[in-house]
């Protein structure tokens, strides 16, 4: 079954989370995200604004402590912002973010991959 991916507010930015196969953070900025997660954009909004002031070195430059990807338009390809030393575990991140990211869960580890393609069997 194909996932609808969607991005909720075109043209504009927004940040999103997700738990790679293997258990670790990921967050996403900009772009389309499986549809379902827009069913709870106030709970997305509320986690961006909490990592926003406290944990405010996830959007700076790198080195950033978890896997970070970001999208340049509508399609769903991700570019990898930042490979972390020691990435973030989803059970070590805060629980503001952690429960939004728990409703995403990609088939597929991070690892080192350097272009996430969504839309090809991640979700």
């Amino acid at each position: 079954m194909t996932t609808v991916l969607r991005h909720p507010r075109p043209g504009f930015m927004w940040d999103w989370w997700a738990v790679d196969a293997q258990g670790f953070l990921v967050q996403f900025s900009c772009g389309p995200a499986p549809e379902y997660l827009l069913t709870h954009m106030d709970r997305v909004d509320a986690a961006a604004a909490w990592a926003e002031k406290y944990c405010p070195d996830w959007f700076g430059d790198p080195p950033q402590p978890l896997h970070a990807f970001s999208c340049d338009g509508e399609l769903p390809v991700f570019t990898r912002d930042n490979v972390p030393a020691s990435p973030l575990r989803l059970s070590d991140a805060p629980e503001a973010i952690a429960e939004v990211a728990a409703l995403v869960e990609l088939r597929r580890a991070v690892g080192d991959v350097w272009t996430v393609y969504l839309d090809d069997g991640w979700v």
